[in-house]
């Protein structure tokens, strides 16, 4: 069988790994110039930043295995600090005890692991699958099967071509606005290598410590962190300038360690439309049995990196079991 995957996220490589695993021909189509999706590591300055997902946690899901037992890579660190929750900025312990891991070079390597010995096409657009002759086709290459794994606003526009109808409608994303930022100060001892507002009511939802999670995320003496904003404030606010964000952003950070982070040496903003799913739609019933045109959203099981491989190698196991 040959297979078409659409998106060369964490799920549509996990697709594509199983497939081609299983002896099956598989071409993956990105339109971005590198694999990850949402899975991204930016290096600038000398810091690096997990722009997307900060870290892995595979929580007894069909990544650990991959993760912990398959992938041979020294790049490999488990997250030896904590989260902790801020109120408003002020902090204290939390209860997440859950193992967490991400790799030294980024959490992209993950990727790029995963991407090892495929068809991947690059820099590829796709805006329209055709049918023909009870194949399909993209970019006047026939394929048996299907897979799209962009987020579910994205894919149900190539469902929509395709006159295929998925009860996709009642999943929406909330927006992200991700501030990489890095100091050449270093940043007072904690106890914690992440902090969360559980409550969602302060504009900055999530603070990774980069350069706590992992070594050599910055310069020696430096200090990298990744700021993520809420929903809220990430919808309000997603047009607006970068300086004011930044400034916004390092308002609180200065609040937090002092004033030895009141300017970031090197810094940038990205902005996640499709962040994160908020409401999901059912598998099962998105991918009826025998269908050859399949979806692998993370708005079919959730956001997080293992639910992005779960749904890519359940979506490949539905057509490896009707091989």
């Amino acid at each position: 069988m040959k297979v078409g995957i659409v998106g060369a996220g964490i799920s549509g490589l996990s697709a594509a790994r199983q497939l081609h695993y299983n002896g099956h021909k598989v071409v993956v189509f990105e339109r971005a110039a590198s694999v990850g999706g949402r899975v991204s590591t930016i290096k600038k300055d000398g810091f690096v930043w997990d722009t997307g997902a900060t870290s892995i946690a595979p929580r007894g899901k069909r990544i650990e295995r991959f993760l912990l037992e398959e992938l041979h890579t020294e790049d490999l660190v488990k997250i030896e600090k904590p989260i902790y929750v801020h109120s408003g900025l002020r902090v204290s312990p939390g209860s997440n005890g859950t193992p967490r891991y991400t790799f030294a070079g980024g959490n992209v390597v993950l990727a790029q692991k995963l991407a090892e010995g495929l068809d991947i096409r690059l820099n590829q657009n796709v805006d329209e699958i055709e049918r023909a002759n009870g194949r399909f086709q993209i970019e006047d290459e026939g394929f048996d099967a299907i897979i799209l794994s962009a987020p579910i606003p994205q894919t149900s526009l190539l469902l929509w071509r395709l006159g295929e109808n998925r009860p996709t409608g009642n999943v929406r994303y909330r927006p992200c606005l991700s501030l990489l930022l890095g100091y050449d100060a270093p940043l007072p001892r904690t106890q914690y290598h992440a902090l969360l507002d559980t409550e969602q009511l302060h504009p900055m939802t999530w603070l990774c410590l980069e350069s706590v999670k992992a070594p050599g995320r910055a310069p020696e003496g430096g200090t990298a962190l990744v700021a993520q904003l809420s929903a809220t404030y990430s919808h309000v606010q997603y047009e607006q300038d970068d300086q004011f964000l930044v400034q916004t952003v390092t308002g609180f950070v200065e609040r937090l360690y002092g004033p030895s982070f009141q300017s970031p040496k090197s810094w940038n903003v990205i902005r996640w439309k499709y962040s994160q799913p908020e409401s999901l739609a059912t598998f099962e019933n998105v991918n009826p049995k025998g269908s050859r045109i399949l979806v692998a959203s993370d708005g079919l099981v959730g956001g997080h990196i293992e639910d992005a491989f779960e749904v890519g190698t359940r979506t490949a196991s539905l057509l490896v079991e009707e091989d």
